[in-house]
């Protein structure tokens, strides 16, 4: 592009060699891959800005994708430029893929770098997302295996505590805390996506939750359980199977696993000793 178009006032500069319109910033992915000219070649992006190219779940305070997060191995100099936050490795520690055309962190290597970032929580809804998930393809394994190779790094007590609270079958962030909750409350730990079946053996539906023994099923409803009209009739087929066949049915929303947490784990556990 010609010098003076470059310096006209409906162009933003959110870092030298980069512009985007003022009016139409990218967001997300794009904004992340707008940094792709500026990578050096033992750059790649990580932490924060990795699990935002995996597609993974992060707390809203925390998007990922401004500030971005790019990683040098060593001996490249650590990135030092406005809207972007530097980090150094070593080659043995790095564990790099290419994601939407740009060198970023593996799933489990991005799971490990979030470990001084956030949260316990939020550590257990990462690493969930990261095992359900059919692009990061990662095992508990591989997990364990990316905190090892990084040894006593930031974070790391935190890691190896939401590590033994971990699970493949997550639906949502809170599904995961939905059954955090339950942990925490003392009660038995559901098992996840469970299959229904019928006396024939035909699949009925797939539970969020259940508990095969008490024959209890735990539904976790996002709004578009109410706003899509396909969704919400399906919903109901479902249910009226599940209750045919002898299986108590709760259906829990977001105040349930926050404002209404207590009345909602009440209800579960007595509904449990009745079942049991």
């Amino acid at each position: 592009m010609h010098r003076e178009r470059l310096r006209r006032s409906d162009l933003v500069r959110p870092t030298r060699s980069i512009r985007w319109h003022q009016q139409r910033p990218p967001t997300g992915v794009d904004r992340i891959r707008a940094f792709r000219p500026v990578l050096g070649p033992g750059q790649f992006i990580s932490h924060l800005s990795a699990a935002v190219l995996w597609g993974l779940p992060l707390p809203r305070d925390r998007p990922g994708d401004d500030p971005v997060h790019v990683t040098s191995i060593r001996p490249s100099a650590q990135m030092r430029r406005e809207g972007v936050v530097g980090h150094r490795t070593t080659e043995g520690a790095a564990m790099v893929l290419t994601r939407w055309g740009m060198r970023t962190s593996a799933p489990a290597a991005a799971w490990v770098e979030c470990g001084a970032l956030l949260d316990l929580d939020d550590l257990v809804v990462l690493g969930d997302a990261v095992l359900s998930s059919r692009a990061c393809a990662t095992t508990v394994e591989e997990l364990a295996a990316a905190l090892a190779v990084r040894g006593r790094c930031p974070g790391a007590r935190r890691l190896r505590a939401a590590l033994g609270l971990v699970r493949r079958g997550s639906g949502s962030p809170q599904e995961t805390r939905a059954r955090l909750g339950i942990v925490r409350a003392g009660i038995a730990e559901p098992e996840l996506q469970v299959e229904i079946r019928d006396e024939a053996g035909r699949f009925v539906g797939r539970a969020d939750f259940a508990y095969r023994r008490e024959r209890i099923v735990i539904e976790y409803e996002g709004d578009h359980h109410r706003t899509d009209p396909a969704q919400w009739e399906s919903d109901l087929r479902r249910y009226r199977a599940f209750v045919r066949l002898g299986w108590a049915v709760l259906r829990w929303s977001r105040s349930d696993v926050t404002t209404h947490r207590a009345a909602a784990l009440e209800e579960l556990a007595g509904l449990l000793r009745r079942r049991a």
